[in-house]
């Protein structure tokens, strides 16, 4: 159950168990929406990436653990701040990837990311957590709404 399930800061030393994840999040937006996504050439997120992640104190890439063995994790990103003279400044984190393993899905582990992503951004001093969706994943949109999140930007397309 969700009662052994921990959160905590990745280490470099998970960095197979973060490709896989990152593969399998991949692989379920290209199933879903191959108009959207695409394959890519080598692993799923180079080492060099996560070890800039892990290394900046304005990111952070944290782990849902069972057991010792990585589940599910969340990528946590600086949203640079506005160049626009007339916004309010205001600190932003960026959750910029949620996943959960496919057979550990609805079991709580996600929120229980959410949740620790949130504190981290506190921890940071950031007055908000943003993340963008795709309009077509409902099943996220409702997910993100349960914990309190509001759509803030309608970001629109049309065919040209």
């Amino acid at each position: 159950g969700v009662m052994s399930v921990h959160v905590r800061p990745a280490t470099l030393g998970d960095y197979h168990a973060l490709c896989a994840l990152f593969e399998e999040l991949d692989e379920f937006h290209r199933q879903a929406w191959p108009d959207f996504f695409r394959p890519f050439e080598g692993p799923a997120r180079t080492w060099e990436q996560i070890g800039r992640w892990l290394a900046d104190p304005d990111s952070t890439v944290l782990v849902a653990e069972d057991a010792a063995e990585v589940i599910g994790l969340a990528v946590l990103l600086p949203r640079p701040p506005s160049p626009f003279a007339g916004a309010v400044p205001r600190k932003v984190v960026v959750l910029d990837n949620l996943v959960v393993r496919s057979d550990r899905r609805d079991r709580g582990v996600g929120a229980m990311l959410v949740a620790a992503s949130v504190e981290w951004a506190r921890g940071q001093g950031a007055s908000h957590v943003e993340l963008s969706v795709h309009a077509v994943n409902r099943h996220a949109l409702r997910f993100y709404e349960r914990l309190g999140f509001d759509v803030s930007v309608n970001w629109m397309s049309r065919a040209a």
